[in-house]
């Protein structure tokens, strides 16, 4: 089946391939600069005729959108998009049908952030019973598996260990394998099996270089010189985690940036470099503050409470907004 798009909506189709791009390469500024000026089209094009290629489309954007606002360390921005996608979806039962996992998915990529693990889980586990895209399933799994490493629940994270073997992974996606590998680092480092950490890490490194990946890259960096610092290599670990801090701040992503900031302060410290111990610790400090606040933000927002919907229908705020 073939679908005609008249020019206008061609270009909306081109900003979107831009938008993803931009994301995989990890540019979210750009990202979002594509985003704005897509939405911006859909609204003029709606006001005219309201089809389901444009309400498809403006859901495409706006999933896209909610994970670069988590990742740039804003999420009330995200959590509103979020409650947007919702609106949209309560308009067409078919496109709630379809979009249902993804819609599960962001919920609980946002409970991350917020650290309420507990509905992060929900989410996910809910995304994992309705989807039907396999790498949205495996997405979903390494996620909940980074849940599961968080709140030291072993035993949960060996049960879908089968699920995000990177030698088994049952996808063409490079970006996701990467990602397993990762994930079997960050397992590694949780557990102090060091060697096999950098092990892990050096194969999801190698794979995001040769994808561009710049994000994956800042993350395997920075635990990388995690795994060194715990082993007593400072030199080792400040070769690392310089270049990680380097890619977060282009991205820009505040939560490794606050993360690549905390190490260095402790390497800094170690070298007896007081300048730059002090310049690590300002740089923490106003990336703590930073989340901090917004944090407090999205947590007082009414479209919070978003993250305990699993079924049924939503909130009555999501129809007044309309």
């Amino acid at each position: 089946m073939f679908a005609w798009l008249p020019r206008e909506q061609l270009c909306v189709l081109v900003y979107l391939v831009s938008v993803m791009h931009s994301m995989q390469a990890g540019y979210m500024e750009k990202a979002q600069k594509y985003t704005d000026k897509a939405l911006l089209q859909i609204d003029k094009l709606k006001a005219e005729e309201n089809t389901s290629i444009l309400r498809s489309l403006q859901l495409l954007l706006l999933e896209h959108s909610v994970m670069c606002h988590l990742i740039i360390g804003s999420k009330a921005q995200a959590i509103k998009e979020i409650a947007k996608v919702c609106q949209l979806l309560q308009e067409d039962a078919k496109q709630l049908q379809a979009h249902r996992a993804q819609l599960h998915t962001l919920l609980a990529v946002y409970a991350m952030s917020m650290n309420n693990s507990e509905a992060a889980e929900i989410q996910f586990n809910a995304a994992l019973r309705t989807s039907k895209n396999r790498d949205l399933w495996i997405f979903a799994n390494l996620n909940l598996a980074v849940v599961y490493l968080r709140c030291k629940r072993e035993r949960d994270f060996a049960d879908i260990m089968d699920r995000i073997n990177p030698e088994t992974l049952p996808t063409q996606s490079q970006s996701l394998r990467a990602a397993s590998f990762y994930v079997q680092g960050l397992h590694a480092f949780f557990t102090s099996r060091h060697n096999d950490g950098k092990r892990f890490l050096r194969e999801s490194l190698k794979m995001a270089n040769a994808e561009d990946l710049n994000r994956l890259t800042s993350c395997s960096l920075v635990l990388l010189g995690h795994i060194f610092l715990a082993l007593g290599n400072p030199r080792e670990a400040h070769n690392m985690v310089t270049p990680a801090m380097q890619l977060a701040s282009k991205i820009p992503d505040l939560h490794l940036q606050l993360w690549s900031s905390a190490i260095l302060k402790d390497l800094y410290r170690q070298f007896g470099d007081v300048p730059h111990e002090q310049e690590s610790s300002q740089n923490h400090y106003n990336f703590s503050q930073t989340l901090l606040t917004d944090h407090t933000t999205a947590s007082l927002l009414p479209e919070h409470s978003l993250i305990k919907w699993i079924d049924g229908p939503f909130p009555p705020f999501i129809a007044e907004k309309v």
